[in-house]
């Protein structure tokens, strides 16, 4: 039958192996779905951002046609930039905040203007996969 011994090494072997490739695998998934999230989550805040301005526009297009006057005009344009500034700004440092130390090297933006580069560069992912959801949406 052979040494018992080397059976049980060959299990504990085995069985450590697949430990450790399973942890690499569902770290390589983890930092996969969290750079995922980072990007509908960028990509929802540009598309509020689109909309904001859009009220914003809209604000401004009301008040021109109801005569204000140019100083409250240009308060409202200087107070609403002073707000956006501070909701990107906040928005990404509260996104950062909310991810856990272990995945900060994760974090490829740390700033509004280096979130949206971010996010043009994978602007072709992220529209692959939210079309993807779209036809699973259709197809089930």
């Amino acid at each position: 039958m052979g040494p018992w011994w080397l059976y049980i090494l060959v299990f504990v072997f085995g069985y450590l192996t697949h430990k450790t490739f399973y942890f690499l695998r569902s770290i390589r998934l983890s930092i996969g779905m969290i750079r995922l999230t980072q990007l509908v989550s960028l990509a929802v805040l540009a598309r509020s951002m689109e909309n904001f301005y859009h009220s914003h526009t809209a604000r401004m297009r009301h008040m021109k046609e109801n005569n204000e006057s140019k100083q409250n005009i240009r308060d409202v344009r200087r107070s609403f930039n002073t707000e956006i500034s501070t909701y990107k700004e906040e928005a990404i440092k509260e996104m950062i905040a909310l991810h856990p130390k272990f995945y900060e090297p994760v974090i490829d933006f740390d700033d509004w203007k280096s979130a949206m580069t971010y996010l043009e560069k994978n602007r072709s992912f992220l529209i692959q996969v939210l079309k993807q959801a779209e036809n699973d949406k259709k197809t089930s």
